[in-house]
């Protein structure tokens, strides 16, 4: 065996070029999939990650009809409050049409949100500076708002997020132009690569304030976090939630109500889905490259049919020659399964710091790589292996 693997060694040597050129086929195949599998890996553990901030036994509670009757209201929350098992009801305001002039004067679209002074039991907000609002903001529905990190950059256009707090700004809000002062720099929601064009920063606002402007219709929304108690699991509620909801409002399938751990399955699935999906279409790749690999390798044996007569002449055996040109084979589709493991890896690496998450490589991909190049190997080698075999020693000591 190890005189067969030093000759298949040789072979491949022998001939850098075809060797390179056969294995491109797998090397591009493979190295297209763990991309996309490590970078799906990556955007998992980043989603889950911002999940994660918010509390196991959390409810979420939205309308997706944003018309006046089919609004939340604190009458809702009020008789959700009443549910034995749920702990605390904590209302908020989103609305995606905030508005303010970066420094540049232009008009700079603004992500609302109006949460209350203990929002952060359901939510980590991660504050970097500055401070929380307090339960006084609420009361006297100060005009204080806390910002992400990027605010700075894209509003001041300065690199450090604390130069922010403290400054004032002007902010259109439900349809008036109102000045806020910044008490507060968060950690950016976003992935810190994202585009600025692509995304709104993110504003928040004492949750009274926030009802202060909004003044209704389709600008505004109550939405809340239900925090369910922690010997109870959250998900069972949810259901009976959106029931009470719908025979408050007399609709039905307009409100969603989803623990997180439901959101977080949810979304998990639809990313195992798209992965697979997408890992099929690059993995036809592969198929073409074993065809490649085939292809050659009966090349190969054409090219070799002297050598074969010869060996087989001083007492090579059908089992022998087939063996050999297996391993060929395999050595052919192993070193570009490998290959494109590493290429693959380092690509999604690129890519994902590029969008400010990190790749991940389980496992499960190695396995996948070396598994899946030795079985296109095996499948796509056998046929010219066997060819070359079963060649009749006369006949090939004849060919020129």
């Amino acid at each position: 065996m190890r005189e067969t693997l030093k000759n298949a060694l040789s072979q491949l040597k022998g001939n850098k070029l075809r060797t390179f050129l056969t294995m491109l086929g797998m090397l591009i195949g493979i190295s297209a999939v763990i991309i996309i599998l490590s970078l799906g890996e990556g955007v998992k553990g980043y989603v889950n990650g911002q999940f994660s901030s918010v509390g196991k036994g959390t409810i979420q509670i939205m309308t997706m009809d944003y018309s006046e009757d089919n609004l939340l209201t604190p009458e809702d929350f009020d008789v959700i409050s009443q549910i034995p098992e749920v702990m605390d009801v904590l209302p908020y305001h989103e609305q995606y049409i905030g508005t303010a002039k970066n420094y540049k004067k232009e008009e700079k679209t603004l992500m609302l949100f109006g949460i209350t002074h203990d929002y952060e039991k359901v939510q980590s907000i991660s504050l970097k500076y500055g401070r929380m609002f307090l339960e006084q903001d609420e009361t006297l529905r100060s005009n204080v708002i806390i910002v992400e990190d990027n605010f700075a950059k894209i509003m001041f256009n300065v690199k450090d997020p604390k130069y922010a707090l403290g400054k004032s700004i002007d902010m259109n809000i439900g349809g008036e132009v109102q000045n806020f002062e910044i008490v507060g720099v968060t950690k950016s929601y976003y992935p810190s690569a994202a585009p600025e064009e692509m995304i709104a920063p993110i504003v928040y606002l004492p949750f009274a304030t926030a009802d202060k402007y909004l003044q209704g219709g389709e600008g505004k929304s109550y939405e809340a976090m239900v925090i369910i108690n922690e010997d109870y699991e959250a998900s069972d509620y949810s259901t009976p939630i959106r029931k009470l909801l719908e025979k408050r409002h007399g609709k039905e399938d307009i409100y969603m109500v989803m623990s997180v751990m439901e959101a977080t399955n949810t979304y998990n699935d639809v990313l195992d889905k798209l992965n697979l999906f997408t890992s099929i279409v690059a993995a036809v790749s592969l198929l073409v490259g074993g065809i490649g690999i085939m292809n050659i390798m009966m090349v190969t044996v054409k090219e070799r049919t002297r050598e074969i007569g010869i060996r087989k002449a001083l007492g090579a055996t059908d089992r022998q020659i087939l063996t050999q040109f297996l391993i060929e084979a395999l050595m052919l589709t192993l070193l570009g399964g490998i290959t494109g493991l590493l290429v693959g890896y380092f690509g999604g690496v690129l890519l994902a710091s590029a969008i400010g998450i990190t790749a991940q490589l389980t496992a499960g991909m190695i396995i996948f790589s070396v598994g899946t190049s030795s079985s296109i190997g095996i499948i796509f080698g056998v046929y010219p292996a066997y060819k070359a075999a079963k060649l009749d020693p006369v006949e090939a000591l004849r060919e020129e």
